[in-house]
């Protein structure tokens, strides 16, 4: 397995639907089960096409890239989220724009009991323009790992843009987590080394890898996914802190929609 991917977005092959996914739409596969723990394909739907997630063996994160569709009665525009638990299952249709959507999954089954449906649409998402008085990172929670049925996580960071690190300041960002990850860059640039990539790449980085990135000069935000609770990020410079405990003193938790029967 994979400890770093990089896919940008015309890398991703066009692939048959996956396991856990039926329906229509072009489907591509970013990040796969044979190269990586985690699952990342993003699905893009013509006006009108309808697919159906689930019942799947893990739980599914579904994000709304562009565009917009409807689920259980509810109207998701982009930047909005689905979970759909392990055995569950759900329909959703692309809106009059069509749609583009990512979706997350893992490998292996959650400690949850699954089953349900969970709706975020994106002015219910708990956000915020700066995520501390010192800083001027946005942050956004989509899953926070603390539902009883699931444990998933997905957040959202926004960055303002910056010039190249100096090497001082590139040494001081480079730090791992305990469990794998999936980031993919929403909008502007993320710089990793000396390149810059862009909006649709991803980046999949195994558990206890270290590695760092900086904003592009015109900014950065992306979006993260985990399969199972966050533990602590762990910096070469500087303490560990708890990830969890980072964003629940600063975001309040989700509260979902259920799909209308």
């Amino acid at each position: 397995m994979a400890k770093v991917l990089v896919v940008e977005p015309d890398k991703a092959p066009e692939v048959a639907m996956p396991g856990g996914l039926r329906g229509q739409g072009k489907v591509f596969a970013a990040v796969t089960a044979d190269r990586f723990p985690l699952e990342l394909h993003r699905i893009e739907m013509a006006p009108g096409e309808r697919c159906e997630a689930g019942p799947h063996g893990s739980d599914t994160v579904l994000y709304v890239l562009a565009g917009g569709i409807g689920a259980g009665g509810c109207s998701l525009p982009a930047g909005s989220s689905m979970i759909v638990e392990r055995g569950a299952r759900a329909i959703f249709q692309a809106g009059f724009e069509g749609a583009t959507v990512l979706v997350f999954a893992g490998t292996r089954a959650g400690r949850g009991e699954g089953g349900h449906v969970h709706l975020l649409p994106r002015a219910r998402v708990p956000a915020c323009e700066r995520m501390s008085e010192q800083s001027d990172t946005g942050g956004a929670i989509h899953a926070d790992s603390d539902c009883p049925s699931c444990e998933v996580w997905l957040h959202e960071n926004h960055f303002s843009g910056t010039a190249p690190p100096t090497p001082e300041e590139a040494a001081r960002g480079v730090h791992s987590h305990s469990e794998d990850e999936i980031i993919v860059v929403l909008d502007g640039a993320m710089r990793l080394g000396g390149k810059l990539v862009g909006p649709g790449t991803a980046l999949a980085i195994a558990a206890d890898t270290l590695y760092s990135f900086t904003p592009g000069p015109e900014g950065l935000s992306f979006v993260n996914f985990r399969a199972h609770r966050p533990g602590d990020i762990r910096f070469v410079q500087g303490p560990a802190m708890s990830e969890t405990s980072l964003w629940r003193e600063i975001l309040p938790r989700p509260e979902y929609l259920e799909p209308l029967a």
